[in-house]
């Protein structure tokens, strides 16, 4: 394991427990010492996204070489900067869920609500309001929840491909 690699492993540690600055502190030493650890940068995008930072996890994305945006890694980091934006963009989940709580079947409200919780990797109820959608209403916006199980599907594949599976099959299961 490289140096800069060995940097990287204590930098993960040091953000989930907490320790944000003092990760970012090991990232930029680690791509001092391997300028060419794309890694390096695609970690420090991942806690940009973490913190709320999207300006700068997207800025630093885009420079990444096209290799590494699509590998399963960049592919991630892609689909979390583009669901991160699109929640921005809602009423955000207290007053979707407020909406839901007067009229269970907003789709807008149960659609825009998926979005945010993607935007908060609790892909499992975001998966549960698309389903909602498609099985009461499968035509909503042109296939749209069909599109965005598929989509969800296919962005967490590489990291949970039990959940992926599971989703699968369900979506199988209710075309059939």
């Amino acid at each position: 394991m490289s140096e800069s690699d060995v940097l990287r492993e204590q930098a993960r540690s040091k953000h989930l427990a907490g320790d944000t600055v003092e990760a970012i502190s090991l990232l930029t030493q680690a791509i001092q010492k391997d300028p060419r650890n794309t890694m390096v940068a695609m970690d420090m995008v991942q806690i940009f996204i973490d913190i709320g930072e999207l300006e700068q996890a997207t800025g630093l994305f885009n420079k990444l070489p096209d290799a590494d945006k699509e590998s399963d890694t960049g592919k991630v980091l892609f689909g979390q900067i583009t669901f991160r934006n699109l929640a921005a963009k809602t009423d955000g989940k207290a007053a979707l869920q407020a909406r839901l709580n007067n009229q269970a079947d907003d789709y807008d409200a149960h659609f825009d609500i998926a979005i945010c919780l993607v935007a908060e990797n609790d892909y499992q109820q975001a998966i549960d309001h698309l389903f909602e959608i498609f099985m009461r209403e499968p035509e909503y916006k042109e296939g749209a929840a069909r599109e965005m199980i598929v989509t969800l599907t296919n962005m967490i594949e590489s990291n949970e491909p039990e959940l992926a599976r599971s989703f699968r099959r369900r979506l199988a299961n209710s075309m059939s």
